[in-house]
């Protein structure tokens, strides 16, 4: 049947619609973690419990990101999309009336299970939404998308806290969410995945959430635990993913494909990609509180200051998209990590009484070095896979990032708890953030071709 194409208005509602969801899944991350300090103080909630807050979005992320887009693929787009929306909004409703550390904890895994559907699929559906010669179209409307709300984020939260109170940084969120789940429910047309086999990898899903959840725990609460607990936990989270390399490779859509991780392309540009959502993560939940607490500053300065590192990425993102190929991307991928070396050696520095000119140095340099990184890793990693396997390619690089970003926020993080002040501990921090960059330089370096000739095997 010839199929049987959309007005251009209602197609534009769609749009409007999928790009909504992109908005607000940009706007949970950073405007909830510019919240935490104002959160923090409000409702007297120890900073590992705010730590907790954070993980739970990222492990329930994590573990379900590659399963909700199988099932999309499999039940419908539409249908998930909607589900993703109603679990994220849901999610934000209750965050704002929680009055403690569970209420929050729960509202951020309802986050995390609506981010790890709206992330996946809203890129599918907007792809589906162009024809096929303006599929490059969509993916840079998608990124910009999000690109945009993550830098607005932080400013509207400063906003909000100073005139309505923390609570509503969760609740502006919900009219959004309700637009986007109107305009979707009537202009969206319902799509599936009608070429691969409908396989969902439910065992993969378990294991790398049993994996994340253990290795969070001991690394969150291991001086609180006796040596057993602490050996039992390290044992579990070796053999879950131990299960889950085993597993992966009978699986039809495995959450790892291993014959991807073979590649040295690939592997190189996730575990990169990796190394900046590792220090994104540690870098917008210290911050924050680093700007409010030690430094003093009003929401809005700090919502202000964070604009430092995220109008660089909306500048650079498009630019660096313009200017690259696959085979030099390590030259972006090298300077972007130097530039987070720099901006990691600078937060040693922060004190008390750090100059402001500092600080946003650090932050201009992190933003620069993002917007260096995040274009080039994606398209290096999924340059070297067949077109019929960009799918899982894609959805096995996206874990590889939110495996990094759960284990920053476990590392970096606890390292700052376990110091008596919060400058001491920052300093602490900016080693890790220091080693995790130099660990994105050597991947970048191994990523260079051997000769213009090479080709990744």
């Amino acid at each position: 049947m010839k199929e049987i194409k959309h007005p251009y208005l209602v197609r534009l509602l769609s749009i409007i619609g999928i790009c909504l969801g992109c908005i607000v899944m940009g706007l949970v991350f950073t405007m909830i973690n510019t919240a935490i300090p104002t959160i923090q103080k409000s409702l007297q909630i120890p900073l590992i419990q705010m730590q907790w807050m954070m993980l739970s979005f990222g492990i329930i992320n994590c573990a379900f990101l590659v399963t909700s887009g199988r099932l999309a693929d499999i039940y419908g787009r539409k249908k998930i999309f909607l589900i993703g929306l109603c679990c994220s909004g849901v999610g934000m409703f209750i965050g704002g009336h929680s009055q403690g550390s569970g209420g929050l904890i729960f509202s951020l895994s309802l986050a995390g299970l609506g981010n790890a559907i709206l992330l996946p699929v809203s890129q599918a559906m907007l792809v589906s939404e162009f024809p096929e010669s303006y599929k490059s179209r969509a993916i840079a409307i998608w990124a910009s998308a999000i690109a945009s709300a993550m830098a607005l984020g932080p400013l509207v939260t400063g906003g909000l806290l100073e005139a309505f109170g923390w609570q509503w940084v969760f609740w502006s969120m919900i009219p959004l969410f309700l637009i986007s789940l109107c305009f979707i429910f009537l202009f969206t047309r319902e799509s599936k995945n009608t070429i691969d086999a409908p396989h969902v990898d439910v065992k993969g899903m378990i294991l790398i959430g049993i994996s994340l959840s253990s290795f969070a725990f001991l690394i969150t609460e291991f001086v609180h635990l006796s040596v057993w607990v602490n050996g039992s936990l390290l044992f579990i989270t070796v053999l879950s993913f131990l299960a889950l390399w085993r597993s992966s490779r009978s699986s039809p859509s495995p959450i790892l494909l291993p014959e991807l991780v073979r590649k040295k392309t690939f592997l190189c540009a996730s575990i990169a990609s990796g190394c900046l959502i590792f220090y994104i993560w540690s870098t917008f939940f210290l911050l924050p509180i680093y700007l409010e607490n030690v430094r003093h500053l009003s929401s809005i300065g700090t919502g202000q200051l964070m604009l430092g590192i995220t109008i660089p990425v909306i500048v650079l993102s498009p630019i660096v998209g313009r200017k690259y190929q696959p085979h030099k991307a390590w030259i972006f991928i090298f300077y972007g990590f130097l530039c987070l070396i720099l901006s990691s050696i600078l937060q040693t520095f922060f004190r008390d009484t750090t100059p402001l000119p500092v600080i946003f140095s650090a932050t201009l340099l992190f933003g620069i070095g993002y917007g260096l990184i995040t274009g080039p890793t994606a398209t290096a990693a999924i340059s070297v896979v067949p077109p019929y396997k960009a799918g899982i390619a894609s959805g096995t690089f996206v874990t590889f990032q939110e495996i990094g970003g759960t284990l920053g926020l476990a590392l970096v993080v606890t390292a700052v708890r376990l110091k008596s002040t919060l400058t001491q501990g920052i300093q602490i921090g900016s080693y890790a953030l220091f080693l995790i960059s130099l660990l994105g330089v050597i991947c970048s370096l191994l990523m260079k071709p051997r000769s213009q000739k090479s080709h990744d095997h």
